[in-house]
């Protein structure tokens, strides 16, 4: 969970159309792929088809989609294709790149100057388009409540370094920069409270990403728990002054999240308009 959301009204429409993702003033994306764009996340893979762009003539092709900022502020399209190989970072050993590409570890933190300062960068390698991504963790909001239950001092600086964290009822969460909603998740549904908007929103997700252990193999439960039954009673009916979020997954009768704060992830190129 990252940076200042959009409103879709802020969508590079044009941009969009360019690539036949547009029809009319509909947008051809799932929501969940329209809610990472908003949230500065990477969508899932998407097909491309019969694209004609900057004088080459695309017949398909696979990619996933982010936004970034032009120099104006204004949100600008990226698009991350299926690269043939990785390249890997010139900040990274060659043994913590085998670590990535092969799921011994979900990432890496190194500091590197970004605009004349340390920042911690968490690095992690996209399986989907073959390529490392860099995120900046000082963009990184960490919820207050997961599941109803409140993250220590501890647990949000774990969260802050891209480590796992574990809460009282067995839910594990993870920030990532190549997960749609931002992070992942043991469990296949959560309730998350955030400050937004001088208010806290609880958001709802499911359909989640799993985590990934170090032997490079998913960890996600079915169960779901009482702690989740009762955060989501709690999101049903918000407190004075709470906002609930939804966003409907199109290929599941489940839900995801509709609304949180992510920084878009940087890989080692995407291309703009």
């Amino acid at each position: 969970m990252y940076g200042e959301i959009l409103n879709e009204k802020d969508l590079p429409m044009d941009q969009l159309r360019e690539i036949g993702l547009v029809k009319g003033e509909e947008i051809l994306l799932d929501r969940r792929d329209i809610h990472a764009l908003l949230s500065g996340s990477r969508t899932n893979l998407i097909r491309l088809e019969n694209i004609f762009r900057s004088g080459v003539e695309i017949k398909e092709m696979d990619v996933k989609l982010s936004l970034s900022r032009d120099s104006l502020g204004h949100p600008d399209l990226l698009v991350h294709p299926v690269y043939k190989q990785a390249i890997t970072p010139s900040f990274i050993s060659s043994n913590e790149a085998d670590q990535l590409l092969t799921g011994l570890k979900a990432n890496v933190v190194k500091s590197l100057e970004r605009g004349g300062m340390q920042r911690d960068m968490l690095i992690e390698y996209d399986w989907n388009t073959r390529e490392f991504v860099i995120t900046d963790t000082s963009k990184i909001q960490t919820p207050l409540e997961i599941n109803g239950q409140p993250l220590t001092p501890y647990q949000k600086d774990r969260y802050l370094s891209g480590r796992q964290i574990e809460m009282p009822d067995g839910s594990m969460v993870q920030a990532s920069g190549t997960a749609p909603e931002g992070f992942r998740s043991n469990r296949m549904a959560l309730v998350v409270s955030l400050l937004m908007d001088g208010g806290i929103s609880y958001l709802l997700y499911q359909g989640l990403n799993a985590l990934i252990d170090k032997q490079g193999e998913t960890m996600q439960e079915k169960s779901l728990g009482k702690a989740y039954s009762k955060a989501l009673a709690r999101f049903e009916k918000p407190a004075e002054g709470g906002h609930t979020h939804l966003v409907e997954r199109v290929d599941s009768v489940e839900a995801i999240s509709g609304k949180n704060e992510q920084q878009r992830s940087y890989g080692r190129s995407g291309f703009s308009r």
